[in-house]
């Protein structure tokens, strides 16, 4: 490991505010600034209409009315309502993207999947004792995730135990 340098910076009123914002849960200001550098750095390789379409995304999935949806789901989706695909042709198609996933997933830990999956904007999670908590705005979205990550951590051998409550699941990995 190098020996960190010492630099001094000059910072603007503004900029000195955000810095004791994003410092104020007890970072070092050393670790803030290093953080930002890394980030600016990979966003510095982007082009502004990149940065742009990322800000439109974030927008969207922060607000929680929008969904990032797997291809694959979606044309399913489109094929029953346009009635070239039969409603109960549903469940067999799912699982068969999930197993899908689970091949892309395959050497990935659980936790690592689900942040995956919650990034869809799907659900929130959060970490119990036990597990996982998913926390789901409707019945649908959850079944629909259930499923998902039922045939997803079967297909990777995982051994699980899922509990259902009325808006929430909770994930525990056995092996």
């Amino acid at each position: 490991m190098s020996v960190p340098r010492r630099t001094s910076i000059a910072l603007d009123a503004e900029t000195e505010k955000i810095l004791q914002e994003l410092t104020s849960g007890g970072e070092s200001q050393s670790n803030v600034i290093r953080r930002a550098l890394r980030l600016y750095h990979v966003f510095g390789a982007l082009e502004k209409k990149d940065i742009d379409r990322l800000r439109v995304y974030w927008e969207m999935l922060r607000g929680g009315e929008h969904v990032v949806l797997d291809l694959d789901h979606l044309l399913i989706l489109l094929r029953i309502a346009e009635g070239t695909k039969a409603p109960s042709e549903w469940a067999a198609s799912h699982r068969n993207v999930a197993e899908n996933h689970a091949d892309q997933f395959r050497g990935m830990e659980p936790e690592q999947i689900l942040a995956r999956l919650e990034a869809c904007n799907l659900f929130r999670m959060s970490e119990s004792r036990d597990g996982f908590v998913l926390v789901f705005g409707s019945p649908e979205i959850k079944r629909f995730v259930k499923t998902f990550v039922e045939e997803i951590l079967r297909s990777a051998k995982r051994d699980f135990e899922l509990k259902e409550d009325l808006t929430k699941l909770r994930l525990k990995i056995l092996s």
